[in-house]
């Protein structure tokens, strides 16, 4: 029997755990966990998330899976154009794939009580090694008691999903692709607070790099139930001197990936990289690469900041469009340390205005708010859609397709209809907090993102 190897790599307050043992294997070795974590790659964000549990389906063990990173893999070898079943047995909460060649299948449990049975069938084609994994699913799981079982030829077979749709459960993302392999990423490039151009600001991750795979195991990944996070502590590389807050946000990228094309006019006229709004004189329209805007999201917010001072606690910017020098719209979630729910409002820049605007959507945004019952709490999946008309801008949050609550930003004094502006939409974390613990932190998880322009 090998020995697992620990290898720690730490990063702020993240730790990552990695147990190496068999590369691969000719069937799937100690399904059952009897013998602790052997066969097993595990990764997990804290030392305690993956662990070997005492409560068994059969045996004397099995695996308990907590952290929203814990993810146990195996690769396995396989046979080629032959038809296999996975079976295990999850109790509490969990993801359960495979993933060959190209294609993922996988289901989920949702919080049994009893130990529950999951099966997944699958065909190999050309392939000769599989990939089993396990993941966490928003709340602690444990798993025994698992076989991989070939049960003949591939030939017409039918198998499980390869995405478990949002209709079944699922979010119709996959777990084990880049989050440029679940979402459209080419158009948005990507600010992460880290410096490793030694630029002195904050590294900016390009369209094409995203595309293409791109994640960071602190900042930026994909969550086991296939979601895209965002992560960002309030201590980190921020993207220019103006600004006193890090973020770990997507900027959209018209151009997507032409570098032909600049980012942006340094003349602050517009280009095909950024947008206008439908009232801009018509030569910043022809300039443009789009008129008007859509920007969809279904997210969940994970944590926000507790410390710091009282006006920055618990706020973290999900949302924005942001123009040459001022936002035109700011969407904030906040959520006090003493309340249950978190609120939603909006902020809009006047260019003929110093003072900020501000529109309470759900809740307000007092540092001393009353619990927002009709808010959202910390992990509850909600959605947005910021409606860019004209001088009108209009805010909608909903839930499963149901409308909760909106409001309209009247733009038409705000200065925007001007021929040396332009626009872009922004999505991700923005932590508004710099006063808080360095290592406290914002996170939200992002299960749809949408754009469109006329």
């Amino acid at each position: 029997m090998i020995n697992p190897i620990n290898r720690w790599c730490c990063a702020a307050t993240h730790l990552l755990i990695v147990l190496f043992c068999h590369p691969a294997a000719a069937e799937l070795v100690n399904g059952g966990f009897e013998q602790g974590l052997d066969g097993w790659t595990v990764t997990a964000a804290a030392q305690d998330d993956v662990a070997i549990s005492e409560e068994a389906k059969s045996g004397a063990q099995s695996l308990k899976i907590t952290g929203d990173k814990g993810i146990a893999e195996q690769n396995v070898a396989v046979q080629a154009n032959s038809h296999y079943e996975l079976t295990g047995y999850v109790k509490g909460a969990g993801l359960i794939g495979i993933k060959v060649g190209p294609r993922i299948y996988f289901d989920r449990a949702f919080n049994n009580t009893r130990w529950k049975k999951v099966k997944l069938t699958f065909n190999t084609d050309a392939e000769t090694f599989a990939k089993v994994f396990f993941g966490h699913n928003k709340d602690d799981g444990r798993f025994d008691d698992f076989t991989l079982t070939r049960l003949g030829d591939q030939e017409d077979q039918k198998v499980s999903l390869s995405i478990i749709a949002k209709s079944e459960g699922g979010t119709g993302l996959s777990p084990t692709l880049s989050p440029g392999g679940n979402f459209d990423l080419l158009g948005w490039s990507l600010s992460v607070p880290t410096d490793k151009d030694n630029s002195g600001t904050a590294d900016t991750i390009s369209e094409l790099e995203l595309a293409q795979g791109y994640q960071d195991q602190n900042y930026f990944y994909t969550a086991a139930d296939g979601g895209m996070v965002f992560r960002c502590p309030i201590q980190g590389y921020k993207t220019s001197t103006n600004t006193s807050f890090t973020r770990t946000e997507l900027r959209e990228m018209l151009r997507r990936g032409d570098k032909s094309i600049s980012t942006r006019n340094s003349d602050g006229t517009p280009n095909k990289n950024n947008w206008v709004f439908s009232t801009a004189p018509e030569s910043a329209k022809r300039q443009a690469g789009g008129i008007d805007g859509v920007l969809e999201a279904t997210l969940a917010v994970n944590h926000v900041t507790t410390t710091g001072a009282p006006s920055e606690v618990g706020r973290v910017i999900i949302g924005q469009i942001h123009a040459k020098d001022d936002e035109p719209i700011r969407l904030y979630y906040r959520k006090l340390p003493d309340n249950t729910h978190g609120s939603i409002y909006a902020a809009h820049e006047s260019k003929n205005n110093p003072d900020d605007i501000y529109y309470e959507i759900i809740g307000t945004r007092a540092q001393s708010a009353s619990n927002p019952d009709n808010g959202f709490r910390l992990n509850e999946v909600f959605s947005y859609k910021i409606d860019a008309r004209g001088d009108q801008l209009f805010v909608t949050i909903s839930q499963d397709d149901e409308v909760l609550a909106e409001t309209t930003i009247d733009m038409t004094a705000s200065g925007y209809n001007v021929a040396d502006d332009y626009m872009y939409f922004k999505a991700g974390v923005y932590n508004q907090n710099k006063t808080g613990d360095p290592d406290d932190y914002v996170q939200a998880t992002f299960y749809r993102l949408k754009v469109s322009h006329d």
